[in-house]
C-alpha cells in the first residue's frame, strides 16, 4: 500500500515539471477564441475575437498597454471594464496581432474594434499573388500558453481548428472581388440598355402605326 503515494508523487513531479514555467493566470482551457475568414483570395480578411475577458487583461500587461502592478504577485491579472479599450489603442497590440495571424506573402492592416470580445479584431491582407488556396496562419496567445486554440469558421462552411501544430490551415476563397464586382456591373448595364432598347422599339412602333393612321385618314 505504500508504493502508491510514491507513485503519485512522481506523478506530481512529472506535472510540476511540465508545467514550470507556464503564466499562472493564462487560462487555455476555457472558451476557445474564435476567427471568421472572409473577404477574396486577393484581400483576405482574419475577424479574430477572445474567448474569455481575463485573457483580454493578461495580453494587455504583457504588451504594455496596462502598467505591470496589475499582475499580482501570484501571477494573476483581473479583467477590469475598459481593459480591451486600452488593448484596442496599443500599437502594441496592431503588432502582436500580425505577429500571430499571417499569410504567407501578404501584408497586413489591423483594426481592433474598441469592444474586442463583441466586435474582436480584423486584419486586412494584401495579396499580390492570390491563389486558389489561402492558407491562414493563426496562433494567437499560444506564447502565453500551448494549448490556446482557435476556432475558425469561412465561407460555404468552412471550418478548421487552430491548435497545438497546426497553427496554418487553406481556405477557399473568391479569387476576385473586382472580377465579380465587374461581372455586375456589365450585367446591370446590359439590362439597363436592354430596357432602353426595348423603349425605342417600342416607341417607334407607336410613331410608325400613328403615320399610317394619318396617311389612311387623308386618303379618305
Amino acid at each position: 500500500m505504500a508504493r502508491r503515494p510514491r507513485v503519485l508523487a512522481v506523478v506530481a513531479g512529472f506535472v510540476l515539471a511540465a508545467t514550470a514555467g507556464l503564466p499562472a493566470d493564462a487560462h487555455p482551457f476555457g472558451a476557445p477564441q474564435t476567427a471568421t475568414i472572409a473577404g477574396t483570395a486577393g484581400v483576405p480578411e482574419v475577424t479574430w475575437r477572445f474567448g474569455a475577458t481575463d485573457d483580454i487583461a493578461y495580453l494587455a500587461v504583457q504588451v504594455g498597454a496596462l502598467p505591470p502592478d496589475r499582475m499580482t504577485l501570484d501571477g494573476v491579472v483581473l479583467y477590469e471594464s475598459g481593459d480591451e479599450k486600452a488593448l484596442a489603442r496599443s500599437e502594441a497590440y496592431a503588432d502582436y496581432v500580425l505577429d500571430h495571424i499571417r499569410i504567407e506573402g501578404c501584408d497586413g492592416s489591423v483594426e481592433p474594434g474598441e469592444d474586442l470580445v463583441a466586435d474582436g479584431t480584423t486584419v486586412t491582407f494584401d495579396c499580390p499573388s492570390p491563389t486558389s488556396s489561402t492558407k491562414v496562419e493563426i496562433d494567437m496567445l499560444t506564447d502565453l500558453h500551448p494549448a490556446y486554440q482557435t476556432l475558425a469558421s469561412g465561407p460555404n462552411g468552412q471550418k478548421a481548428a487552430y491548435a497545438g501544430n497546426a497553427r496554418s490551415h487553406g481556405w477557399t476563397l473568391d479569387e476576385s472581388r473586382a472580377a465579380a464586382t465587374g461581372l455586375s456591373a456589365l450585367l446591370q448595364l446590359g439590362g439597363t440598355l436592354g430596357v432602353i432598347g426595348l423603349a425605342g422599339a417600342g416607341g417607334w412602333w407607336l410613331l410608325r402605326r400613328r403615320r399610317q393612321a394619318e396617311a389612311s385618314a387623308s386618303a379618305s
